[in-house]
């Protein structure tokens, strides 16, 4: 913010009693946000950066459709199989409750499948492209916390 507020003011000129800035300060600046923008247009090229994002989508697309394909077929099942839901499994204990029930154990299912998931084949690929990225950015003379 500070930095965002010293730019606009010394824009205008009112900066009275502030150090102006070293002479292509703001061009190196700029030319460091060109740098990163083209590492990042390098790195959204990159066969395995592809891949790391089909992989992500791929598994996150089957995991939404298992959610919705089981919470759609859960409501239509309420809605226009009431005899099916109706069936008493123990005493007081239906299919009806026993989906709906099903339900949250299916969302933590998911969610703990997309992590064990992800541990195994998504985030080793991130950290393989991360260090990579590390290593041509030291390289260049630049380090990236």
């Amino acid at each position: 913010m500070v930095e965002y507020m010293e730019g606009t003011s010394r824009r205008r000129g009112d900066g009275a009693g502030e150090s102006p800035r070293p002479a292509g300060g703001r061009s190196a600046r700029m030319r460091a946000e060109a740098d990163m923008a083209h590492a990042c247009e390098r790195m959204s090229v990159d066969p395995r950066f592809v891949k790391l994002r089909r992989r992500f989508a791929l598994q996150a697309g089957v995991l939404v459709g298992a959610f919705l394909f089981s919470y759609m077929s859960y409501l239509l099942l309420s809605a226009y199989a009431r005899d099916f839901m109706s069936v008493q499994i123990v005493d007081s204990v239906n299919v009806a409750l026993l989906m709906g029930i099903g339900q949250f154990l299916l969302t933590f299912v998911l969610a703990w499948a997309f992590g064990r998931f992800s541990a195994h084949s998504i985030d080793p690929l991130a950290e393989e492209i991360r260090d990579r990225a590390r290593d041509e950015d030291t390289i260049n003379g630049r380090v990236i916390g």
